[in-house]
């Protein structure tokens, strides 16, 4: 059995949507060292981040109203079989359904589909935000003919974030939220995974009536 996180490091000073979209409510995260093992003979601190901080899952409340929240949800929804999809996307591209289809990897219902562009190389780099790669409208339709469960992939955003429409309006999310599909991203480590079936573990932060909530996930080839 091999096991592969796909999440990402939370630390100051990392990327995030804040500082990237002029949106201050989603800076951060800040850091505090309350105590030190030196000082008082203990460790602790405390953190303020927004829920889409790192890599996060995403349930459908973040634009429907009366859709179920992350400790809403049972833990069979994220102890699940994983498709995973690995290509090679350039700056501010279109992931298309035929991108996928290459792939042959085989889609199953209730899968979480892991889609890795190459994009997590630009964690923390300039632009992360702003130029990842998109899905376009056919593949998030056919996507969502596939009744996944999850998807996940290494693009921080799935709509294409400097079109002024897009970025407001957010109709390639929408569509995998009405499915009732939730979101895992961004994420990372494509270079450790390979293609094709595995399971996935992702494990959210309990909190009541969030919509998101950092995670660590976790692919398991057997």
């Amino acid at each position: 059995m091999k096991l592969v996180e796909i999440s990402g490091l939370i630390e100051e000073k990392m990327w995030n949507y804040g500082d990237e979209l002029n949106l201050p409510i989603f800076s951060g995260p800040k850091i505090t060292e309350l105590a030190s093992v030196e000082k008082d003979g203990f460790s602790a601190h405390r953190i303020e981040f927004s829920i889409l901080t790192g890599t996060y899952l995403e349930t459908p409340a973040h634009l429907l109203k009366k859709a179920k929240t992350i400790d809403r949800l049972d833990l069979k929804e994220l102890f699940i079989p994983a498709s995973v999809i690995k290509l090679n996307k350039p700056p501010q591209s279109h992931i298309t359904k035929n991108d996928l289809l290459k792939s042959k990897v085989e889609i199953k219902k209730g899968d979480c589909l892991v889609v890795f562009t190459g994009w997590y190389k630009m964690w923390n780099k300039k632009n992360f935000v702003l130029d990842c790669p998109h899905f376009d409208s056919e593949c998030m339709d056919w996507i969502v003919s596939k009744k996944i469960k999850v998807l996940a992939s290494d693009t921080p955003c799935y709509d294409d974030i400097r079109d002024p429409v897009d970025s407001k309006k957010l109709p390639q999310l929408r569509k995998l939220y009405l499915s009732g599909a939730m979101a895992l991203a961004p994420i990372v480590n494509g270079d450790k995974v390979k293609q094709g079936r595995a399971q996935i573990i992702i494990l959210p932060l309990k909190v009541k009536s969030f919509s998101a909530s950092p995670a660590r996930a976790v692919l398991i080839y057997r």
